[in-house]
């Protein structure tokens, strides 16, 4: 078994090699350093082991998304300051809360805290959404924000809350 697959290694070898040009022109841009996943040639019926280090560097197909997209969401409160904004004074900060997202039926279909940045990633296939903050009684108040994510997008959105300081 050993030596068929040795046999098959050498032809498969000996074939690709004896099809490279004799010549290639350099390169206009820089090749790139990451290294190309292993390429193994086996007749049928042949069993290939990969070896275990091998193994950890291919990517997972259940944790790889096919395409990534989504919505990267911002969201700040204000004004914080009573009165009028003074000069160097910032009345503005991150909203650190619930946002729900629905979809174009009204499904919801992801919802987040965001952090004390006022920071939240949703992944989502691209399609129509609408962004709402989860707030408990009247104030901080916000509109939800419809929006349309593109297919392997994220899109930056930001949602601005009313703190009801006068």
């Amino acid at each position: 078994m050993r030596q068929r697959f040795l046999v098959v290694c050498a032809l498969a070898f000996l074939t690709v090699a004896g099809c490279r040009p004799t010549a290639t022109p350099a390169p206009s841009t820089p090749r790139s350093t990451a290294r190309p996943l292993p390429l193994t040639l086996t007749p049928a019926g042949l069993q290939v082991v990969v070896p275990e280090a091998t193994r950890e560097a291919l990517p997972d197909p259940a944790r790889t998304p096919l395409v990534a997209s989504g919505i990267h969401l911002t969201a700040m409160v204000g004004p914080t300051c009573p009165g009028p904004e003074r000069p160097g004074q910032v009345c503005r900060l991150p909203y650190e809360g619930l946002f729900v997202v629905t979809d174009d039926t009204g499904a919801e279909v992801a919802r987040a805290t965001t952090n004390q940045n006022g920071k939240a990633t949703f992944d989502l296939p691209a399609g129509t959404y609408t962004v709402t903050p989860g707030v408990d009684g009247k104030f901080p108040s916000g509109a939800p924000a419809a929006v349309v994510v593109a297919p392997g997008q994220y899109l930056e959105v930001s949602i601005d809350l009313d703190s009801g300081i006068r």
